[in-house]
Order: structure tokens, then sequence, then C-alpha cells
């Protein structure tokens, strides 16, 4: 499995790819690892029981050249079947021409609509992008969304899967009141009111910004707090964007919360009432996937693999272009019977559809047809 971030680097591609590895190796397929070496860490390492190497990169346009060749000479001496690659981006795309070469399988999985194939087939990167992509043996999509920007980029049917994103939803799960009031002092917050919890990195794409802004216009109208729990983007380097933002922390005491870093991410859903995403772009939110597991409702921007996911009946949907939207499916939400009975809907079709199981067993199909073919 090739990802391009990988631990200790946060990517909710990685963490994917590693929940994966784990239910396939239950089911007795091996796994080894590669990502680019970001930081300087380890060139080889274990993570979780899973070998790890990390391949450098240079600097500058051609950048990928040198790892394609790092790639080559490490898995030339490496005995596997199949190269699984996290993302479709121009660097991820050497699988393809790669597994040709050591006469392997090769599966790609588009992570992020509207992003990893932009500009596929334009100018002479997207050409070789292109070239490279048609080697691969399979994609796979993982919303309705991708799938049809993978068609509309002439990319054959016959390649084409869809494998959702999968949850733990044994890890993400609900709790009693009680259990939530016990929770929420330990991490320092009120033991009442409604939370509202949004989880991912603070950036850009993920608006983060347009979320503390509209909470700001409204919170002392509302009976309830935000807490953003997420990491620092790595493209904001010198912490503008997320300093900005916690400086609201001060300015609305009690009612917005920043954390970090939790190595117990599921005790944040679990305390929570309301789920909120004003993310602009994704693939398929592995959050959406873990609140609603928890029992969540989910009021959500619509965006690629939201909609696969969420109905109306198991979550609400708003429209980050008209702010009006977001403040009626926030004050629909105060209705706790109308709360509840979206969170139980939410949870019993994950469980159904979208448990790591699920689809585990899914890739190992793939795999197996890929091979026999």
């Amino acid at each position: 499995m090739f990802s391009y971030y990988f631990p200790p680097q946060y990517s909710g591609a990685a963490l994917q790819s590693l929940n994966l590895a784990k239910k396939l190796r239950n089911r007795g397929l091996e796994a080894i690892f590669l990502t680019v070496n970001h930081d300087k860490s380890p060139e080889t390492d274990e993570i979780e029981g899973f070998k790890v190497y990390r391949l450098f990169e240079s600097k500058g346009k051609f950048g990928e050249i040198f790892l394609w060749k790092n790639m080559w000479r490490l898995l030339s001496h490496q005995k596997f079947d199949i190269i699984h690659s996290h993302g479709a981006y121009l660097r991820n795309s050497f699988i393809g021409p790669l597994s040709k070469l050591l006469k392997k399988k090769s599966l790609m999985k588009v992570s992020l609509a509207n992003n990893d194939l932009c500009g596929l087939g334009k100018g002479r990167s997207g050409w070789l992008h292109k070239r490279f992509i048609s080697m691969v043996d399979r994609y796979v999509s993982i919303s309705r969304e991708i799938t049809n920007e993978l068609r509309n980029y002439g990319l054959p049917d016959k390649k084409i899967r869809e494998i959702p994103n999968g949850v733990d939803t044994k890890r993400f799960s609900q709790v009693s009141d009680e259990e939530k009031i016990i929770l929420r002092r330990r991490f320092g917050l009120p033991a009442d009111g409604l939370m509202l919890l949004y989880v991912g990195v603070i950036d850009e794409r993920k608006n983060v910004k347009w979320l503390i802004e509209r909470w700001n216009s409204l919170c002392h109208d509302y009976p309830g707090f935000l807490v953003v729990a997420g990491p620092v983007s790595r493209e904001d380097k010198d912490m503008k964007l997320y300093n900005s933002l916690k400086v609201y922390e001060d300015n609305l005491k009690g009612k917005v919360f920043f954390i970090r870093y939790t190595d117990k991410i599921e005790d944040l859903y679990k305390m929570a009432d309301i789920f909120v995403l004003p993310s602009t772009n994704e693939g398929m939110p592995n959050v959406i996937l873990e609140a609603m597991a928890s029992g969540l409702s989910c009021l959500v921007n619509k965006v690629s693999g939201a909609e696969d996911i969420i109905n109306g009946k198991n979550g609400m949907f708003f429209d980050v272009e008209k702010p009006e939207t977001f403040l009626r499916g926030l004050f629909a939400l105060n209705d706790q019977s109308l709360r509840v009975e979206m969170g139980k809907k939410a949870r019993e079709l994950v469980v159904r559809d979208f448990s790591i199981e699920s689809v585990a067993d899914k890739y190992i199909n793939l795999y197996e047809e890929m091979l026999s073919s």
C-alpha cells in the first residue's frame, strides 16, 4: 500500500488505509506500507505491526521522478501481489507502469473529488498522469461523484469499482447520558448544554473559519457550545489561520473550545450531541461515518460522499452559500426527539453498510478478482 502521507503525518486517507490493513490482516492478508519521508523520520519503521518504508523525493518541479526511482529500487526486491495506492495524483499514478514492469496487479483509490484527477490529460504532466493511470488495473471510487468524474475523464467502466470508506463501529459507538457527563468533565467541558462538534484538520478546504464566524454571530442565542477538534494544517506553517480562530476561544468564553490532539477521538463523539461539517470538498468524509456510528445527528454541507450517506432522515444538509440554511438546521436539531431518531437511523445505516469489516470484504473480493483475471 502506498500513501503519500502516513503516521506520524496526519492524513484521513492514511488512517483509512491503516484501518483497512488491520482488518485484512485478520483475514490472513499481509500488507506493507510505502510513504514519503517528509520529516527525516526513520527510513524503515514498524507501525501497529506493519512494516513501513519511507522513501525520499526531491524538491522542485520534477521531485516525483526521484520518488519513482526509489519506489522501483525498493519494490523490485519485495515479494507481493498487488500495489494498492491510496490517492490518484500524478505521483501515485506511477504504480501503473511500475506494476506492469514488475508483472504485478495495481489498484488506485481516488480519495478526493475534483482534486486527485484535476488536469488529467491536459498539458505534459496531465498527459503523463493519464498515460500512467491507464496502466492501472482497477480504480476504486468512494462516492458517486467520484465515479462520474472517472467516467467523464474517459476511464473505462470495467475498471471502476465503488467501495466506500469504512468505520470501526465498535470503537465509535454510543454511551449513556451519565457517561457523556463524565467524559465532558474529563475534557474540561461544560457538563450541560448541547455540544456541537467539528472534527478535522483546521484548513481552508474544511471551511472552519466559516463555521467559527457563523457560530460567533448566533452562539449567544443558542443553548450550547462548539468544540473544534483537529490539528493545524500543513499549509498553515506560521499558524496564522489557526491562531486567528483560536482568539474566539477567549472572546466567546464557554461557547467555543479548541482541542488540537487527543488519542481518544472516539470520546469526543461520545459526549457530543450534534456533528457539524462545513467542508467544501471531500471524497467520503471519515468524520461523518465516525459521527453517525456514534449515534450523532449530523448537519453537513453538501459535499462528495455526504449525499451517499445522509438522506434527510439520518442527518441534515445545509448550504454554505446560504448561511440561513445552517441556522435553520441548527435550531431544528434543538428538538431532542429529532436528534435521537436521526442518530438511531444514522448508526443503523453505518453498521449495515459502512463498517470497516464489510469494506474489507469488498476489497478482498476485488483483490481476488484482479489476481484471477
